[in-house]
């Protein structure tokens, strides 16, 4: 009876560990994994073929100590590796379950440049979602977009932390975690592209402005001269198969990706568009020939190229690196 008994608590202690933690997957088409929350998680479906476990927290509770309509720093928001900092702008008349735009800098910026150089709070002002801002840890202001940890699905790196950041907001205002989106300048643009890569069941989609493929710059040194300098090209499989490494076994939506690149950048090669276009195409499962083409947009020599309604590419004739942010247009590709 003694070792009944212990035999039958071992089981039981098996199936507790064994049930899905926060933000993994839970259930969905063709899922054969573990579909019991941890405690005080709920498996939440966003659509027929994947299901997560959110935070169950109480109805109705939205944090109230974040001021409103002030660009406010927030701390201890979870697995933060590499200590990155973020700042939230949380609207007055915020909207119910909110949408969540990520604004990510450049190397040498800060959140607060990037809070001042992009007009997302007006944005947020009239349609009622948040804001986030990280800011890089490193001495250089340039994002991690080269280690293993940060290309890895809750693996570690600057990645993580910003998605912990994504995942505390969620809670504390019960945002809408299926309207998640990422936007970045430069070495922003490449995180932008790191978390729709590895974070697949956190974003809804990314607008990169301009940046490089998910991976480009892997290696053991925060900046990649080959993939920078337009050097490093792979084939559409390749590229596609190394985002879908980033998170093995995912089955669920993949997010809409939206990329702009100059066709002079002298940082970041305009190689790099045409080799994201690759990227995303593949990840998306759609044809690298454009369904769609239109002329000078925005701007007069621009070119829009909609590669079905998921990946779309803006190709700026004569323009450098620092070509002009367009957030209108990104707050309208993420449908907001």
């Amino acid at each position: 009876m003694k070792h009944l008994i212990t035999g039958t608590l071992l089981l039981l202690a098996g199936v507790a560990y064994a049930r899905v933690a926060a933000w993994a997957q839970c259930g969905g088409q063709g899922w054969t994994g573990e579909k019991s929350c941890t405690s005080g998680c709920t498996c939440t479906p966003f659509n027929s073929w994947y299901s997560q476990c959110l935070p169950s927290d109480a109805p109705g509770h939205v944090n109230a100590t974040i001021p409103r309509a002030t660009f406010t720093q927030i701390t201890n928001f979870g697995s933060n590796p590499t200590d990155i900092r973020a700042w939230i702008y949380v609207p007055k008349n915020l909207a119910p379950k909110p949408p969540i735009v990520v604004g990510i800098h450049w190397c040498t910026g800060t959140a607060i440049a990037f809070y001042n150089a992009s007009s997302w709070n007006y944005l947020a002002d009239q349609k009622g979602f948040i804001v986030i801002y990280p800011e890089s840890p490193n001495s250089d202001g340039c994002w991690d977009v080269h280690s293993a940890e940060t290309l890895t699905h809750n693996g570690g790196g600057d990645s993580l932390g910003i998605v912990s950041a994504v995942r505390w907001t969620i809670r504390n205002f019960h945002a809408n975690a299926s309207k998640v989106f990422a936007t970045g300048i430069s070495s922003g643009a490449m995180m932008t592209n790191v978390l729709i890569g590895a974070y697949p069941d956190v974003f809804a989609a990314g607008s990169a402005s301009p940046g490089v493929p998910f991976g480009c710059f892997e290696g053991p040194d925060r900046w990649n001269n080959e993939c920078s300098s337009g050097n490093l090209t792979k084939t559409p499989q390749e590229w596609g198969d190394r985002v879908r490494a980033a998170y093995p076994g995912y089955k669920g939506p993949r997010p809409k990706m939206q990329f702009w690149h100059g066709t002079i950048d002298e940082g970041l090669n305009y190689h790099n568009f045409g080799e994201e276009v690759k990227q995303w195409t593949n990840v998306l499962g759609v044809s690298m020939t454009p369904t769609n083409t239109v002329l000078d947009y925005p701007l007069s020599g621009w070119t829009r190229y909609d590669y079905g309604p998921k990946v779309m590419g803006i190709s700026a004739e004569g323009v450098p690196h620092n070509i002009p942010y367009q957030p209108n247009l990104i707050m309208e590709w993420f449908g907001l």
